[in-house]
């Protein structure tokens, strides 16, 4: 009993003196950190860090409060959590990595998830690395580039915003133009420009992506103002007086070189506003950042659609076979455009399909995307043998979305041989035969799945996804291909990449001699 009451004497005691230990800690310990000369180190960093910071595309902002970050991806928070650092110079211009103790995020709705590969200050801007995924989309690897809010430039002093001259009301618009330049179909392109002096008859050419129809609208071409279609004056005033009122940024040009040595697959978000207008005889030109101008971006779709239905004269009956060009023109009858000049397109890219019936027979599918980022590249192919009642054959080559790994089966050329590390040959089929049940079940999602025809992009647009889908059927002995586009076939896809990996674990290798 003596040495129980012995033992909890001795724990009660060190508890006491834990806890007084701790109480001269807050008083004296507090007190020498706060004594002239005994400054944190850290302090200049965190002095810089403390604020909120923002990405040149506004997609990417963050908010620093003591050594806590809340990162933010289109306004809506995706990660908060707490970080460290060492920082014991007084260059603030130097690279300082911050650390993280958890590195995933994933936002409340589920849209957007990833990791944070890195984020570290150098020259008074915040680089951010990280891996991300965005629902039915792959994983990729990018950077933003943050700036403090309140520097409005970098300290460096490199990425000046241009200066803007204010805009009296007496002044009078006679130019517009607006070119977003980024990945996917979110780019686009706005041109007014005025083709006489009075009236100044402004006339519009324009390409964006029309988000309820699924398609690409392009109307007029910049090469020839004699084919863009003229905007009403009235419309033209609207957007006159909505730029004057409208609380525009001043444009900087992104930054052009991502830092560091490491490779990041990222491409420059540009969205550049021009403007000129005609004050007292003088004209002059005011450039604005086109980020979160939604508001002028909806008006400019409604002045082209528009525009265009009073150029095509669309309140009115079309002739019997005729069609419609990508410009917009509709009505045509020939073999080339009344308005632009070219050809009239193949069949199976007018929108005429041929009805696929339920006693059709796959024979063939292919379907190639060529796009500005690499991720968004693939292609499959799926061919006969030429052996009656044998399995078609597979080659294929995409991104696997949930490693980000480059997945290649199968190869083009029949006569391939590959070989091991130290030389020796290794022999392995050219391309693996997909499973007779597998082809079926494509084909029953092809015969019910709706497609949209294929229309391939304008010529000379570098940034355009091209994506087709090439089906062939035999019905009655007979065979056709219709050809669909691949944008929003999102199903699709997942399906062919489950076959791929049904495939590739089937496909046999023969062991590498010893």
């Amino acid at each position: 009993m003596n040495r129980k009451m012995k033992i909890l004497g001795i724990l009660v005691s060190a508890a006491l003196v834990a806890l007084a230990g701790t109480g001269l800690y807050l008083r004296f310990g507090l007190q020498v950190l706060d004594r002239p000369g005994m400054e944190n180190p850290a302090a200049p960093m965190l002095e810089l860090l403390n604020a909120e910071w923002i990405s040149e595309d506004g997609a990417w902002s963050a908010r620093i409060e003591g050594e806590m970050l809340d990162l933010n991806y289109q306004k809506d928070l995706v990660y908060s959590g707490s970080f460290f650092f060492d920082f014991n110079k007084d260059d603030l211009n130097a690279k300082t990595e911050l650390t993280f103790h958890d590195k995933q995020f994933e936002s409340e709705d589920g849209s957007i998830s990833g990791t944070i590969e890195s984020l570290y200050v150098e020259n008074c801007r915040l680089y951010l690395v990280l891996t991300t995924s965005q629902e039915e989309e792959g994983s990729i690897r990018q950077q933003a580039v943050l700036d403090r809010v309140e520097y409005g430039k970098s300290q460096t002093g490199e990425l000046e915003s241009e200066e803007i001259r204010e805009v009296s009301e007496m002044a009078e618009l006679m130019e517009f133009s607006w070119d977003q330049i980024t990945i996917g179909d979110s780019g686009f392109r706005f041109h007014i420009v005025c083709a006489g002096q009075n009236p100044i008859d402004p006339r519009l050419s324009c390409r964006y992506m029309d988000r309820d129809a699924h398609e690409i609208v392009q109307i007029g071409d910049e090469g020839s103002i004699e084919l863009c279609p003229t905007i009403s004056s009235a419309r033209w005033e609207e957007l006159a007086d909505f730029l004057c009122k409208a609380e525009l940024p001043a444009y900087r040009e992104p930054d052009p070189s991502p830092a560091g040595d490491m490779e990041v697959h990222a491409v420059p978000f540009v969205s550049k506003i021009q403007v000129t207008w005609r004050d007292g005889g003088e004209e002059f030109t005011n450039s604005y950042r086109g980020h979160y101008a939604d508001e002028l971006l909806e008006l400019l779709k409604d002045i082209a659609r528009e525009t265009n239905s009073q150029k095509s004269g669309q309140n009115q009956p079309a002739p019997e076979g005729s069609w419609t060009c990508s410009c917009g023109q509709a009505g045509n009858t020939g073999r080339f455009c009344t308005e632009c000049g070219q050809p009239k397109p193949a069949e199976n890219e007018t929108g005429e399909m041929r009805k696929v019936s339920e006693m059709a027979e796959l024979v063939e599918f292919s379907w190639h995307q060529s796009a500005m980022n690499y991720d968004g590249c693939f292609d499959f192919s799926i061919t006969p043998t030429g052996q009656e009642s044998a399995a078609p054959c597979l080659h294929c080559n995409y991104t696997d979305p949930e490693t980000g790994e480059r997945i290649e089966i199968g190869e083009e050329s029949s006569g391939f041989q590959g070989f091991w590390l130290d030389g020796t040959q290794m022999v392995r089929t050219a391309c693996p035969p997909v499973p007779l049940e597998r082809w079926e079940e494509l084909a029953d999602f092809l015969q019910t799945a709706e497609l949209t025809p294929y229309h391939p992009p304008e010529p000379g647009l570098m940034d355009a996804t091209n994506s087709k889908i090439q089906v062939t059927w035999r019905e009655n002995g007979e065979k056709f291909t219709n050809s669909y586009s691949g944008i929003y076939a999102h199903e699709l896809l997942a399906l062919l990449q489950d076959i791929a990996e049904e495939v590739s674990s089937r496909a046999e290798i023969e062991p590498k001699p010893e």
